[in-house]
Parts: C-alpha cells; sequence; structure tokens
C-alpha cells in the first residue's frame, strides 16, 4: 500500500465553484458503475487475477468506482467520527477545567474558614484560661472565710 491514499489513481476533475460550504466538504459524489463489460475490462486492465476462462470479475461483484466511493464514503466517516471525537474530548477537557476551578475556589474557602475557626477556638481558650484562676481565687477566699 503506499503512502499517499490517491497514488496510482486519477483524481477526480476540480469543481467549477472555488468555495465551498462545510457541508460540501464532508459528502461524496453518487458515482454510478458502467456496463459489467466494463468491469471485465478494468479487471483485466490493472491485472486483476483471471478467471479460467480468462475473464475477471470483481470482487464482491462491485465494480472499481464502487469500491473507491465506498472507500471515499469510509474515510468520510472515520473523519467526521474523528472530529467529533476531537470536540468530544475538548468538552470533556473544558469540563474537568471548570471543576478543577471550582474545586480549588472551593478549597481556597474552607481553609479561610479553618484559619477562621482556629483563631477563635485559641481566642476563645486564652479567655477561659484567663476566666479559670478567677473562679478558683473565689472558692479559694470561700474556703478561708468558711474555715475560719
Amino acid at each position: 500500500m503506499s503512502p499517499l491514499p490517491t497514488a496510482g489513481r486519477p483524481l477526480p476533475p476540480p469543481a467549477a465553484k472555488q468555495e465551498e460550504s462545510d457541508d460540501d466538504l464532508f459528502t461524496v459524489p453518487d458515482v454510478e458503475c458502467g456496463p459489467p463489460d466494463a468491469w471485465e475490462s478494468a479487471g483485466a486492465k490493472h491485472g486483476g487475477g483471471g478467471d479460467s476462462e480468462g475473464t475477471s470479475k470483481p470482487r464482491n461483484g462491485r465494480c472499481p468506482a464502487d469500491r473507491e466511493y465506498r472507500r471515499l464514503k469510509r474515510l468520510l466517516r472515520n473523519r467526521v467520527s474523528a472530529q467529533q471525537a476531537r470536540e468530544r474530548k475538548k468538552l470533556y477537557v473544558n469540563d474537568l477545567e471548570s471543576r478543577a476551578k471550582d474545586l480549588h475556589e472551593q478549597n481556597m474557602k474552607l481553609e479561610e474558614k479553618i484559619s477562621t475557626v482556629i483563631n477563635e477556638n485559641t481566642m476563645l481558650r486564652k479567655v477561659l484560661m484567663n476566666t479559670r484562676p478567677k473562679v478558683d481565687d473565689g472558692v479559694e477566699q470561700l474556703t478561708d472565710k468558711s474555715g475560719k
């Protein structure tokens, strides 16, 4: 198989229009097969394996133009499918990036909230430590008064 898909095959005649729409790029023109006599001569011309009678028939009963048409349709379907897969992947990656950004923002907010709660907890512990000795002193004073 040659590296170029059209090597050894005649190129279709150029289109009359110079500008084509996107829809025209993804269409394959209909091709009609010639009479069966043309198939035999085409098979013999391309060195196709002949029958014992000396006549050759295209494989699967298709003319060469029909095979080329089917090949072009398959290539076109593959191209469209690949483009759709690329678009799906792009949407998926964009969605992942958006989710990552949202989660990063949420994480930052939660870290800020944690810092605030830790500071509040520290402040309350200090207040508790400052009020505890006063309570203990008050209890000691009460016991001293009652003990005298």
